[in-house]
């Protein structure tokens, strides 16, 4: 087995350094030499699990490959490639690792398999062009498919604990290039704020290239990294993450993102409610803080209540759109009028005709769904989240209880921005919410589940 093992590595090394090859022929040479390398020191450091830590740098890959390689079929596809090297490596753990290799149950299979049925079976019954609906089945499930993979290629406690840290520490990054970015003041299309807001110089995007989203991931990411503040026993540790979570929240206020602010303020809740009831009123005092020292957060938001933007927003902004959905969801309420139909990516970029961006994922869902689709994820959701919570309440680790009510707490942040925001039409957005789900379901299956069972 050691022999076959040893033998994995050098086959896969030798791909990599093809691939360097294959990259000093082409035009773009630096990009294929550096996935090269990097799949190199990987395979060569490998312990398996650490494969999942690659689906953690998502946002770095995405803005790598589509700003610097010059592939766009490449562009499209390196998720997909992605999830076919994690699942290969799912693969591998069969062979060699015989302890794990058992197919490891938890309680979110079921929720998931409905839905993906529901999906399925929508896809058969109202599907006005096949082509485009099976397109927005796979938008809506692909990246649900990274909670297995998580699941089962995970073997450690110490391995799911470095995932949740991966992600902590891009958000502290991404929240420093965000402040860095206000700071300088840097560029942005007119269309992000309104003509008749006044004073505001800037809103953040970092990577990302929207403020509404780098606003969601701020909002998943802080209580995340406050948990860690808990968690960690060194001082050295708690000041960093401290520190760190300043930073993503300054981030967040420069984004000027009101759907963002408002998930947030739903994200905080939860984490008071689920640590300290206590942490309220220090809470109500840093809210003030920083309503006092950034005015334009009140400026903001009062003018969000005015008549001109109650006015505006009718004629073209988030409310006509909502207004719109509903009449289109009367139309069809049960079955709607089929995925990837309305107000997304997939009907934008299939130019189907009187299609926006629905600014609320859940109308979204239901207009192409249908309330019968819009209650099955729904329950989909309720499950993620009660079963995040069963397992909080139940597992004796002090430090994976921070952990989990910084996850559960920054998963419901998203939730709620989702409101506002077709949040989960971003792939990364997403994709961190159920790599968040399957690392609490990992920790239930060695924290939980493993001493129910003695």
């Amino acid at each position: 087995m050691i022999f076959l093992k040893k033998f994995i590595y050098a086959v896969i090394i030798i791909l990599s350094f093809g691939l360097g090859i294959l990259g000093g022929m082409t035009r773009i040479a630096l990009p294929f030499i550096a996935l090269g390398i990097a799949f190199s020191i990987l395979i060569l450091l490998l312990d398996y699990q650490r494969s999942i830590y690659l689906v953690a740098l998502y946002v770095f890959l995405d803005f790598f490959i589509r700003q610097y390689v010059g592939s766009p079929l490449l562009g499209s596809l390196w998720d997909e490639l992605l999830f076919i090297f994690v699942f290969l490596m799912w693969m591998y753990k069969t062979f060699i690792d015989y302890k794990n290799r058992g197919y490891r149950w938890t309680p979110m299979e079921a929720p998931l398999i409905f839905f993906f049925g529901i999906g399925i079976f929508l896809l058969i019954i109202n599907s006005p062009n096949i082509k485009i609906s099976i397109e927005g089945f796979r938008a809506v499930v692909q990246y649900m498919l990274w909670y297995f993979l998580v699941v089962q290629v995970l073997k450690t406690d110490n391995g799911a604990r470095n995932l949740y840290k991966i992600l902590v520490l891009i958000g502290i990054f991404i929240g420093l290039h965000g402040v860095y970015q206000y700071i300088v003041g840097v560029e942005m299309p007119a269309t992000w704020v309104d003509s008749m807001e006044k004073g505001l110089r800037t809103r953040v995007y970092s990577i990302i290239g929207s403020p509404n989203i780098l606003g969601s991931l701020m909002t998943l990411t802080v209580p995340m990294a406050i948990g860690l503040v808990y968690g960690e026993e060194k001082i050295g540790k708690k000041l960093f993450y401290g520190i760190g979570s300043i930073v993503m929240m300054a981030c967040l206020v420069f984004t000027f993102s009101r759907g963002a602010w408002i998930g947030f303020m739903v994200a905080a809740l939860v984490f008071i409610l689920l640590k300290d009831k206590r942490l309220i009123i220090p809470a109500i005092i840093a809210g003030m803080l920083v309503i006092i020292f950034v005015p334009s957060i009140v400026d903001r938001i009062t003018y969000m209540l005015s008549p001109q933007y109650i006015s505006n927003s009718l004629k073209g902004g988030r409310l006509i759109r909502w207004i719109t959905g509903l009449e289109m969801l009367k139309e069809q309420p049960l079955f709607g009028v089929g995925l990837g139909h309305f107000g997304g990516a997939v009907a934008m970029n299939n130019d189907i005709p009187g299609t926006f961006y629905m600014d609320n994922y859940y109308l979204k869902t239901a207009v192409e769904m249908g309330i019968v689709g819009l209650m099955a994820f729904w329950f989909l959701l309720y499950q993620a989240i009660i079963w995040s919570y069963r397992t909080v309440i139940k597992i004796q680790d002090k430090y994976f209880v921070n952990l989990i009510q910084g996850a559960i707490a920054g998963m419901m942040g998203v939730l709620a921005h989702n409101f506002f925001e077709n949040v989960f039409e971003v792939p990364m957005m997403v994709t961190y919410f159920w790599i968040l789900v399957g690392i609490i379901m990992y920790l239930r299956t060695t924290k939980v589940e493993k001493f129910d069972n003695i």
